[in-house]
């Protein structure tokens, strides 16, 4: 199972819906394939501690 912040999030208002206003991050917070297409280095090293 995989579980994000979105998930985690509290049901601030009860309605049993996480609404985006309800999340405690928006991860990610950036486009990613424009962020790979730029051929930043990928740090994967810390994935598979």
């Amino acid at each position: 199972v995989i579980c994000g912040h979105r998930d985690l999030s509290p049901d601030l208002n009860g309605d049993g819906t996480i609404t985006p206003n309800e999340w405690l991050k928006d991860c990610p917070c950036f486009d990613v394939w424009e962020w790979l297409d730029s051929e930043q280095v990928i740090n994967d090293e810390h994935l598979f501690e």
